[in-house]
């Protein structure tokens, strides 16, 4: 911050009469404010630093019509940034890059169906906001001949460790001497760790078979709270569960929340996301994916 006391420059007599007191504390105050405008402006040279009057003129540029009420000012540097990254030419690689920085390395997952021209983009959407930006983006990128259909993803990860403690056993009677339920009769204390958590131990068929029962635990699926759903499909590839189903347009109009239950009606997961039911059916996968780590 500049130095913003010039009284300290002033002759000392000056100092002393109240008139330039004020008038030295209000110059004071203006420099103040000059300064955090010129920092102001380094701030708006950077898309992640900018304000919200920089933001509205680079909206402006791309012919974005913001909504100050729902979108925040993060959101709106994320989708400024994302216009200004797509330049011609268009390829796949370029649209694995803006997947990366829209959802984040592994997050999500692309299928071309060439013989029908279409593009299936697995993805979990957490709001509306990050929905309309995604297909904005599709459709900037993609041939106008190819067809996008977005598949809603929800994917989870469970981390398994194993840890070996060696135990000592102690008697805390000997024999004609036992107070009945004072103590128990052999306690036991922990000695040593043999093998630590960090240490990998578990093998992958336990990590397989961890991976079937967590498929095989689910057996139906609530939407927003109200709309429930038994027909899923199953499936286990190595320690990756997966389970599908299907919601129709009839149901509901938009996703929002997804709880994923066992027998007993216990919610097992809950999700926040943001899919509309665009076609008369809409096809949801969640993945699960077990693995050893702490």
């Amino acid at each position: 911050m500049p130095e913003t006391n010039i009284c300290q420059y002033w002759p000392r007599w000056f100092r002393e009469i109240l008139d330039f007191q004020a008038l030295c504390q209000t110059e004071g105050e203006e420099l103040e404010a000059l300064a955090a405008a010129m920092a102001q402006v380094r701030k708006n040279l950077y898309v992640q630093t900018m304000d919200e009057g920089a933001a509205a003129e680079w909206e402006e540029i791309f012919h974005i019509v913001p909504n100050p009420l729902t979108e925040t000012l993060p959101f709106r540097r994320d989708r400024i940034l994302n216009r200004l990254s797509m330049r011609p030419p268009f390829t796949l690689t370029f649209l694995y890059q803006r997947l990366d920085a829209l959802f984040g390395p592994g997050n999500w997952e692309v299928e071309i169906d060439y013989p029908n021209y279409t593009l299936y983009i697995e993805a979990a959407v957490e709001d509306q906001q990050y929905f309309s930006e995604v297909s904005a983006t599709i459709d900037i990128i993609k041939p106008c001949h190819i067809v996008y259909i977005s598949r809603p993803r929800v994917a989870a990860s469970f981390l398994m460790s194993e840890e070996i403690v060696r135990f000592k056993g102690r008697y805390n009677y000997i024999l004609g001497g036992w107070g009945l339920g004072l103590l128990p009769f052999l306690s036991q204390s922990e000695e040593e760790v043999i093998k630590l958590p960090t240490q990998p131990s578990i093998q992958p068929a336990f990590l397989d078979q961890a991976a079937g029962f967590v498929a095989d635990d689910i057996k139906s699926v609530r939407v927003n709270g109200r709309i429930l759903i038994t027909a899923l499909s199953k499936s286990t590839v190595g320690n990756v569960a997966s389970v599908g189903y299907r919601v129709e347009r009839d149901q509901t109009q938009a996703v929002e929340l997804i709880e994923l239950l066992d027998g007993a009606g216990t919610v097992l997961t809950a999700s926040a996301v943001y899919v509309p039911i665009q076609e008369e059916t809409a096809a949801f996968r969640h993945s699960f994916v077990v693995k050893e780590g702490t």
